[in-house]
């Protein structure tokens, strides 16, 4: 009877389990059905991005042309008198197909084009000028207003839509006045559209806004105008997936949009996937259930009225009182509660000896010394981990090893006269050195019973390699000190001996270059002009030198004043451009609105932020973004200098600082630099009363930052800087 009531449970018990996993199975095939949607989607939209993406580096390419020629100073003396040998030998058919430029036009500051050239970057041959992009540039809308005025996008022509750049013309220098524009540009026709095919893998189709388009793109333009620059991904069979999206003119119109077709494999192999996973799961379940509910009567059940009897009469022979009162009368219940009786019994004394065993083990084991308990006959009767980790063997291995003939640990207790604590029962310690050259400290400690006698040792070895260390830095550090101060005086005292005679060749290079004695051959203007270079470059590093020796003899006084600190900002973007742009870096500016003028050494200000700006674009890659923030904290200025580029390791952190140290990113070479650049804006940041600190990951970028006091004066300008933040 009992036997019958368990099979029906049991059997009750399977189709419930088999229910619920068929529920669950369900409900996870359908929202991983949605997860394979979403990461459909995302995964199109990552698609879309790599189309995006290659236009836009078509558009920085047209820009870097233009900027190139229109910052050039034959462009320059071109626009003032039409020099038709510049048309001649730079402005030939095959050298705007060099740089796959379709056109080329020169307008002068009164708005009149000087010249204008098309040609078929394919062919090479010369075509006519798009008469309604000269109606543009009659009607001003492709000139230049000022020296950092440029215009980019689309333009839609009657033939095609075509990049533009517009570029103010000035000196390879950069320097004014505008002379006029430069314009650059290059048709965006089906050829440019298959080489993006090419380059995405991607099946691309384009209508331009100003013409009529299928329906589709139509409805997709609509889209775009109530959300301004979403990417709107549609399904349009089982087959293919589609991303459309938009790009805008130079007005900010909408000129062309853009659909990118995808096939659908990642959906249709996650759905084929995930239904024979539902079915194979069914069917594993069902299989399952039917042979647990089969093994359970002809296995489980039977044998379990066989285990009851058993237990019944072992357990009433040996008297053992009945501990678990359960309510039931079938065999399982009675099994169990004979079973829990026994099996208390057991766990509690488990318990007690496990509960015992792991306080010591956890205590022991959590310590960062070599702990080692040996007997009276000095063999090791137990060690903590870090000893076993020390050793290189297992607790079973080293257990019952006389300590002198342990591995490695030996040469610890060899001096140590361990037997000597028997006798005296006295601990002893010393230190002792290993054969990798470590320091440690040893220390014997006598264990005993009750009755005080000595049942072992406790042996710990403590490692204090690091204090010896430090101690032996710290003389040496005293030492160096005093010679550094010596030299960073001498440096100091000397600024005016090297400073005049490098000004002085600097000084007649230039006028060499400038031809003030007279003319000079191309060829002495090149190695004139390296003098002067080379010597600019040289004096840099004297000066970093001298300033930073200054600094650490208490020579270098700060010159304050007022100035506006946006300004200044706006200077370092400025100067460092050129050098930003060969990378294709851009240079961006967030300031806080609160902050206007602030008092400083504003010379020195300057040094600082040069630095900084020109260390993170040399470490940046290219393509990427310089980021300078300015934020207003109480009655500080904090500066932040944030890049994208190769970082600087974990364990290169304490070298940024150090004078003349460079870590293994920058001692590539792939950048020049002397190491001097980070110390001195650390030793100038301190001077005006702040501190400097950065954030580093490898290949994730650095931030460096630093604050200085907004209203700082002549008298802050002592050891406030002393507890800086690196």
């Amino acid at each position: 009877m009992s036997r019958i009531d368990i099979s029906k449970k049991v059997l009750i018990i399977t189709l419930f389990i088999f229910a619920v996993l068929t529920a669950a199975f369900t409900l996870t095939h359908s929202m991983q059905v949605s997860n394979i949607l979403e990461l459909e989607q995302n995964d199109t939209l990552k698609n879309v991005e790599r189309v995006q993406n290659a236009v836009s580096t078509e558009q920085r390419y047209l820009d870097y042309m233009v900027q190139d020629w229109a910052c050039w100073d034959d462009t320059y003396k071109f626009i003032e008198d039409k020099n038709y040998k510049f048309i001649d030998v730079d402005i030939q058919n095959q050298t705007l197909t060099g740089i796959k430029v379709n056109l080329m036009v020169f307008i002068n500051n009164a708005g009149t084009v000087v010249y204008a050239k098309s040609v078929d970057v394919d062919t090479g041959k010369e075509i006519p000028v798009p008469k309604e992009l000269l109606k543009m540039v009659e009607g001003g809308n492709l000139l230049t207003k000022s020296e950092n005025d440029t215009i980019k996008g689309f333009v839609l022509l009657d033939k095609d839509p075509m990049f533009i750049s517009c570029h103010p013309i000035l000196t390879t220098k950069y320097q004014g006045p505008s002379r006029g524009t430069l314009i650059f540009g290059r048709y965006f026709d089906k050829a440019l559209l298959r080489d993006f095919e090419d380059i995405t893998r991607s099946s691309l189709l384009m209508y331009r806004a100003d013409l009529d388009m299928p329906p589709d793109f139509q409805n997709k333009l609509k889209n775009f105008s109530e959300a301004t620059g979403n990417t709107v991904i549609e399904r349009r069979s089982k087959e293919s997936i589609s991303g459309y999206f938009e790009f805008e003119d130079i007005s900010g119109q909408p000129a062309l949009v853009v659909r990118a077709d995808f096939p659908r494999d990642l959906y249709k192999s996650g759905e084929k996937t995930l239904n024979q996973m539902y079915l194979f799961l069914l069917l594993t379940v069902l299989m399952t259930g039917a042979g647990v509910k089969f093994a359970l009567d002809r296995l489980f059940v039977s044998r379990l009225v066989e285990i009851d009897d058993f237990v019944t009469k072992v357990r009433s022979e040996k008297d053992i009182s009945k501990r678990l009162t359960l309510e039931d009368n079938d065999e399982l219940f009675r099994l169990a509660r004979e079973i829990n009786g026994m099996l208390n019994e057991i766990y509690l004394a488990e318990q007690e000896l496990k509960s015992q065993e792991r306080e010591k083990k956890v205590l022991l084991d959590s310590l960062n010394e070599l702990v080692v308990f040996v007997n009276p006959d000095l063999n090791i009767i137990w060690a903590n981990k870090a000893a076993l980790e020390y050793m290189k063997k297992g607790l079973q291995e080293v257990v019952g090893l006389c300590l002198k003939s342990a591995p490695v640990i030996s040469d610890l207790s060899e001096n140590m006269q361990l037997e000597q604590i028997f006798v005296t029962g006295s601990k002893k310690s010393g230190e002792s050195t290993s054969k990798d050259g470590r320091v440690w400290f040893v220390q014997g400690l006598p264990v005993t019973e009750e009755n005080g006698k000595i049942i072992g040792i406790l042996e710990t070895c403590r490692e204090i390699t690091e204090r010896k260390t430090a101690e032996k830095l710290l003389q040496e550090k005293q030492i160096a000190e005093v010679a550094n101060r010596t030299k960073s005086e001498f440096l100091a005292n000397m600024s005016h001996e090297l400073r005049t005679p490098l000004n002085s060749i600097i000084g007649f290079s230039e006028l060499l270059h400038e031809q003030a004695y007279g003319e000079l051959s191309e060829k002495q203007l090149r190695a004139v002009g390296n003098i002067s270079k080379s010597g600019n470059h040289l004096l840099h590093l004297i000066n970093d030198i001298l300033d930073l020796s200054k600094v650490e003899a208490g020579k270098l006084e700060l010159n304050y004043k007022d100035f506006d600190l946006a300004t200044r900002l706006k200077t370092i973007q400025n100067l460092l451009s050129p050098i930003a742009d060969r990378k294709n870096i851009r240079i961006e500016i967030d300031m806080d609105s609160k902050l206007n003028s602030i008092r400083a050494d504003e010379d020195r200000f300057i040094q600082i932020m040069y630095n900084l700006v020109d260390n993170a674009i040399k470490f940046s890659y290219e393509n990427s973004i310089v980021k300078i923030g300015a934020r207003k904290k109480e009655n500080m200025v904090e500066i932040t200098v944030k890049d994208t580029g190769i970082g600087i390791k974990a364990e290169d952190h304490i070298k940024i600082f150090k004078p003349s140290s460079q870590v293994d990113s920058f001692s590539s070479k792939r950048s020049k630099g002397t190491g001097l650049g980070l110390s001195l804006v650390k030793q100038i940041v301190n001077l005006h009363g702040g501190y400097v600190w950065f954030r580093s990951s490898p290949e994730e970028g650095s931030t460096f930052a630093f604050t200085i006091p907004i209203n700082g004066n002549k008298e802050s300008n002592g050891n406030i800087g002393l507890n800086q933040k690196t």
